[in-house]
């Protein structure tokens, strides 16, 4: 790794590390790697990244990324260089074409460019010319987005570490792709292949550990467990909720995040018919994706257009604000698949704003509600009794005072952005140590 012509300029006191990032979701789309690949250069690394066109927002391709243009920038601090790929648009087909058209794309330009000389580790003439240590790869899905990574990995003969937060191919079930069913073995063969490509994979929930050792055969001495993280700013910020006087008996609760299948948000709305002839509670949510559209929809069929408000997707600072309209938070998860057994980042952003944390979900979410007492949980899918439990919250909110300190308590032990860091670290100086790929 040449250490010796590194300046110890991280926060470890340790040489640099030169990562070349690989996602198929970055900025201007809002998305949690973002805001990794900035706290990677803040602790004194060199980071490329090679992603796509944004499009997640408005699933179209912005106007100014069109036509050739914007295909290399920088982001605080990072050499970013996007391939051309097909917008999401609406549906199934359009969605599997833009995730081929990464696929595609991307492992063109990892064959073609020099990888060895961008700006973020000097270019060709300068003293610190060539070569990177690691290629990282932010997973969520498609899985396929790991595919030009691997193109690098051998090419240049680099190790290959890949932080897992959807699981392949559980994730297809949210497309109706059936369980035996010809696509779903494909999916299945491509998905245990691009894992095992892998010299290492962190996952970020604990029940993932034995879905990929039984599906895709990945060994357990290549596996470790890295848990999101959520920014420490907030544990120092008051969320407690500002209530005005024409508010006073209306409590406010606030769901976070991407509005997609695996969140089941179908459990919440209808929970939240409890209130529906009632003006004693509201529910905020904030966020875009897949489902916005219909759940909007399940709302007016409801008659909830009085208790349930949207606000669309926000940028990190501006999302913050949002809590303070808040007494508890949500979250539900879909049961029926193995991608309910996660452990979803709204869950520690909950936590680090000190909130009490209301949730209809099983797995790892659950453990971790119950093992901090941040809050309460009922059965993934139990529309029922979420319902009750946000009714209990309403009528006797004096039961869940203690929950928010609790929340800040178990976020401080396992959830802090200096603990994430510190291990994936760790796990990238010792692959790039190790030198060459599998």
């Amino acid at each position: 790794m040449r250490e010796e012509s590194r300046k110890a300029d991280n926060r470890t006191g340790s040489a640099a590390l030169r990562i070349l990032v690989v996602t198929e979701c970055f900025y201007p789309d809002i998305y949690a790697v973002n805001d990794i690949v900035a706290a990677m250069v803040r602790r004194g690394h060199r980071v490329t990244v090679l992603t796509g066109l944004p499009d997640y927002t408005t699933s179209r391709i912005p106007e100014e990324y069109r036509h050739g243009r914007n295909r290399h920038e920088h982001y605080r601090g990072a050499d970013v260089y996007r391939v051309k790929t097909i917008a999401r648009r609406r549906g199934p087909i359009w969605r599997s074409l833009s995730y081929l058209s990464f696929v595609v794309s991307g492992s063109v330009r990892a064959r073609m460019q020099d990888w060895l000389h961008t700006e973020a580790w000097g270019m060709e003439g300068s003293e610190e010319c060539g070569d990177f240590d690691v290629v990282y790869v932010w997973e969520v899905s498609p899985v396929t987005m790991a595919v030009p990574a691997i193109v690098l990995k051998k090419r240049y003969h680099k190790p290959l570490f890949l932080y897992c937060m959807d699981i392949w191919p559980e994730c297809v079930k949210a497309m109706n792709i059936r369980e035996g069913s010809l696509a779903y073995r494909l999916i299945h063969q491509w998905s245990s292949h691009i894992y095992r490509q892998c010299d290492h994979i962190a996952v970020s929930s604990r029940p993932f550990f034995q879905y990929m050792e039984e599906m895709n055969r990945v060994p357990a001495d290549r596996m470790s467990y890295l848990p999101q993280y959520a920014g420490e700013e907030m544990l120092e910020r008051d969320f407690r909720r500002k209530r005005f006087p024409k508010e006073e008996a209306v409590v406010s609760f606030l769901f976070i995040g991407n509005i997609g299948r695996a969140q089941n948000l179908d459990t919440l709305i209808q929970a939240m018919t409890v209130f529906r002839d009632r003006t004693d509670a509201v529910l905020h949510m904030v966020g875009g994706g897949s489902e916005l559209e219909r759940i909007r929809k399940l709302v007016c069929d409801l008659r909830l257009d009085r208790q349930v408000f949207f606000y669309g997707p926000r940028p990190g600072a501006e999302a913050q604000k949002f809590y303070e309209k808040a007494d508890a938070c949500v979250l539900t998860l879909d049961g029926s698949t193995h991608i309910g057994d996660t452990l979803p980042g709204k869950l520690q952003t909950y936590m680090a704003a000190g909130k009490t944390v209301l949730a209809a979900a099983n797995g790892a979410a659950a453990e971790v509600i119950a093992e901090s007492g941040c809050g309460a949980c009922v059965p993934a899918g139990d529309a029922t009794a979420l319902g009750e439990l946000l009714l209990d919250y309403a009528e006797q909110p004096e039961k869940y005072e203690a929950c928010g300190e609790k929340a800040r308590e178990y976020f401080k032990k396992h959830f802090t952005e200096e603990k994430h860091f510190r291990e994936l670290e760790q796990k990238l100086y010792q692959l790039a140590e190790n030198g060459r790929g599998l």
